[in-house]
This record gives C-alpha cells, structure tokens and sequence, in this order.
C-alpha cells in the first residue's frame, strides 16, 4: 500500500493535467482580484476576495481527477497494479488518498497565492484566527470534492465516459448551489413587508442541508466567509467520506476489462 500510495503520489505531482488545474486556479485569482479591485469605486474587504476562486473550484478538480485517475484504465495501469499483486481496496483507497492531497495543494496554493497579493490592494477585515476556522472548513471541502470525483471515476472505469460524468455533475452541483444559495440568504421582509421567496421551518432545513452537503454550496459559504452551520458541514462532509467506503466496496466488484 506505502509503495502504490508513493507512485500514485509522483504521478500525481507530476501530471500536467495537475499542473494545468493549478495554473487555471491561480489564472482565476488573479482575475478576480483585478476586477474587485478595478470595477468597484469603494476599498473592497479582504474578505470577499479571499475565497472568492473557490466558486469555480469544484468545475477545475472534476477535470483534474476524471483525467488523471482515469488515465489509469485507459493506459492499463488498474491491471497491471492487480497483476503485480495490489488488492483492489488498495488500489481505491490510494487513488481516493491521492486525490484528497491534490485538490488540498491547489486549494491552499491558491488561498495563500489570494491571500499575499489581495492583502496589499484590500482592506485587511478578520483576524488571523477567523481565516483559519475558514481555511479548515475549507479542507473538508477538498475531502467531499474528492470523494466525489474519485469515486465516479473509479466505478466508471472509462477516461472519457468519467469526464463527462464528473464535469457535468459539477455544473448541476453549480446550478443547485445558486438555488439553495438564493433561498437561504432571502430576508424574511423586504423594504417592511414580508419576502414571498423567505423560507422556514422544515423547507429551510432541508434547503440548508442540501447547500451544506453539496460542495459548491460549502464554497459558497467560504467566498462570503458566512457559514451557516459548521457542525453540519463537517458531518455532510463526513457523509461523503463514508459514500466513498460504498463506492469502495462497489469497485471490489466491479469487472475490470
């Protein structure tokens, strides 16, 4: 396990395609703080830049982990790792592992690429203990995208039939988030009179869940830096970590061509 979790790392960082992702992220940064701090006539806080390249995160990792893992059926790898003796939950878990640790990289490359450049064009407006508790919701945001994505190609077992899978379930993941995000942030009264679009009660829970337990919705959260529940995000994203355990368990099964 030590050994394929070492070769599954180096090819990891490695990769182009790992490379490509990291580069599009920074690329992303970069433009937007250009035009927070070039399109608003007011000193915009740090707060709703920092975070900000995480909105289109999800679509970028879904990319990277279809190609790169499903590199490995494609080229034949999945079988020649079988041959040479590595069980197949070995073989899952180091990819899932793998995949944990990259979409992480990119992510605090990107925060912290965010971070020493936005802090001397905006105003500085938490404190260095608030952008931590952030940074590690921020993580189990990277450990859900992870076992998402990872799972779905490993069960797929085909490069090109994964990559439609994983980038078309990350823009519906994109378009439900601006749902359940507009409803959650309608007021219950709009100029003194009650909001027709206001939510409670059973239907907002629900509504909550759903933007908790859906990734972009985490992200969502970290770019206005307002999260709702951080009990039920880190239990959402213990949900998805015991998901990939299923798809695990569905891969022991599957009929490797």
């Amino acid at each position: 396990m030590r050994k394929l979790f070492s070769a599954d790392t180096f090819r990891m960082f490695h990769s182009s395609w790992f490379w490509l992702c990291l580069g599009g992220m920074l690329a992303m940064s970069v433009g937007f703080i250009v035009m927070q701090h070039t399109a608003m006539d007011y000193e915009v806080p740090l707060s709703r830049v920092i975070f900000l390249p995480m909105s289109f995160y999800g679509v970028a990792t879904a990319a990277l982990l279809s190609l790169f893992i499903g590199e490995d059926f494609s080229d034949g790898f999945i079988r020649n790792k079988i041959v040479a003796g590595h069980s197949r939950h070995s073989i899952f878990i180091s990819n899932l592992i793998v995949s944990w640790l990259a979409c992480i990289v990119i992510y605090l490359s990107v925060v912290f690429f965010t971070t020493m450049i936005g802090r001397t064009l905006f105003e500085v407006d938490f404190t260095v203990e608030l952008f931590l508790q952030y940074l590690f919701l921020g993580i189990g945001m990277c450990i859900a995208y992870g076992c998402i994505y990872c799972s779905i190609t490993m069960l797929c077992g085909n490069k090109v039939t994964a990559t439609l899978l994983c980038m078309g379930l990350a823009f519906f993941m994109l378009f439900a988030c601006l749902h359940t995000n507009q409803t959650m942030v309608q007021p219950e009264y709009k100029n003194g009179v009650p909001n027709p679009a206001y939510v409670d009660g059973v239907v907002k829970t629900v509504y909550a869940v759903l933007h908790d337990l859906n990734p972009f919705g985490q992200a969502a959260q970290l770019s206005a830096m307002e999260v709702f529940d951080p009990v039920r995000w880190f239990i959402c994203d213990l949900g998805w970590v015991l998901a990939a355990g299923i798809g695990c368990a569905f891969f022991n099964r599957k009929n490797i061509q």
